[in-house]
């Protein structure tokens, strides 16, 4: 991915206390899996709260998931 387009994502959606430290990770061949990692286990400390939304169950169909991302 273009690392301005990471920088941006990160600034936009991360806590600010993570921030400098995914980039840092993202930057780094080696640490890279560790920021994408973290992604899937504790989103919920490392992605800024107001932008988060929850997908009602059963959220199996795509169609109805897009609607409601629109």
């Amino acid at each position: 991915m273009d690392k301005e387009i990471e920088r941006i994502i990160v600034k936009s959606f991360f806590t600010k206390r993570l921030q400098d430290r995914v980039l840092f990770e993202l930057s780094s061949a080696k640490k890279r899996k560790n920021a994408l990692s973290r992604l899937c286990h504790t989103y919920r400390t490392i992605l800024r709260e107001e932008y988060m939304i929850e997908i009602p169950k059963p959220n199996s169909n795509p169609v109805e998931i897009a609607k409601l991302l629109k």
